[in-house]
């Protein structure tokens, strides 16, 4: 792997928000907790629920990071096999990683509401 992939994936662990993708996935979800988006951005669902993931992420920014609780995302148009190899099949999806893991969807996982609750309680 490359050094400058893996200092930009540190980079933006550090600010609780990571871009991921097929060079930087598993590097970046190894430490910590992580609830990922997978989305495509050509999927009307998806669209719908950006400003909700938006607010989540922006509500509970500074405690979660605190925590080790990470906030990413993943273009699946772009990124096919890291999606497949999250068994994705609906869009958008939020999945839960513990330490690298992928633990399962979360629950609900596409309200403000569910999201919050889900991400406090971790």
């Amino acid at each position: 792997m490359k050094i400058a992939t893996v200092l930009t994936a540190l980079a933006a662990a550090a600010s609780g928000y990571t871009i991921l993708d097929a060079e930087n996935f598993s590097t970046a979800i190894m430490d910590g907790y992580w609830l990922v988006k997978y989305y495509s951005p050509t999927c009307p669902w998806s669209r719908k629920f950006a400003p909700v993931w938006e607010k989540v992420y922006s509500d509970l920014e500074d405690k979660l990071t605190e925590n080790d609780v990470f906030f990413a995302e993943v273009d699946c148009k772009a990124n096919r096999a890291v999606c497949d190899a999250a068994i994705i099949d609906g869009y958008p999806t939020v999945v839960f990683y513990n330490q690298g893991v992928n633990k399962g969807e979360v629950p609900g996982g596409q309200s403000y509401e569910a999201l919050t609750g889900f991400a406090q309680r971790i």
